[in-house]
């Protein structure tokens, strides 16, 4: 019976069908909610493969058995339509390629409310990220910065990057692991104490909080 009541649930919205319409794959959905979807992407929102609004259609099997179901545990539903507020935002991304790698970046657009998160970032401090870093170039030129150095200087990066109510912990590793931060909230004084932990850190030796 779980498994049925599933499929009575819209997957992009989470609420109960009225105009069940299904996908070639056997998908339903909500349809208005779905052709809104496929006007912006031509897209199935499920597989991500291509889908058009043509390729839709009617489920009466699927739209009496909802039905029935409502009836029989008295939802309170209104025949107004669903009404979904769908808000697109513009993403930039740009890729550059160098020998068999290729780098991604993804840039979210300002002013944005996001949710919050929790980050743990999990240092390596061995002997090894003493290593030169080197520029991946025909010359590999180095800048006397080290393999830690770089990821420290990352980390300062992501710290910036986040708000008062996300959270972040730091932990290091080389022969044992260590907890540097315990998971904090990312005000001014959490990133203070992040940024410390930070400067802290050095290859072999790693700063143990308390």
């Amino acid at each position: 019976m779980v498994d049925s009541l599933a499929s009575f649930f819209c997957p992009i919205i989470r609420e109960l069908i009225i105009d069940p319409a299904i996908d070639p794959d056997g998908n339903g959905y909500e349809k208005n909610v779905t052709e809104d979807c496929i006007r912006r992407s031509d897209t199935s929102p499920i597989a991500r493969t291509p889908l058009s609004i043509d390729d839709l259609r009617s489920n009466r099997a699927l739209k009496m058995a909802i039905d029935e179901y409502r009836q029989s545990v008295k939802l309170d539903i209104k025949s107004s339509p669903i009404l979904t507020k769908v808000h697109s935002s513009e993403i930039k991304v740009s890729a550059s390629q160098t020998n068999d790698f290729v780098h991604i970046s993804i840039q979210p657009p300002k002013d944005e409310i996001r949710s919050s998160c929790d980050i743990c970032c999990v240092v390596d401090t061995s002997g090894s990220m003493q290593a030169a870093a080197e520029i991946q170039n025909d010359k590999n030129e180095q800048y006397g910065l080290s393999q830690l150095d770089l990821v420290k200087h990352a980390l300062k990066t992501i710290i910036s990057s986040l708000q008062g109510q996300d959270r972040l912990s730091l932990v290091s590793y080389s022969d044992n692991a260590n907890i540097l931060l315990h998971l904090t909230k990312m005000d001014d004084e959490g990133k203070s104490k992040a940024l410390s932990a930070i400067e802290h850190l050095s290859v072999s030796s790693p700063y143990q909080s308390t």
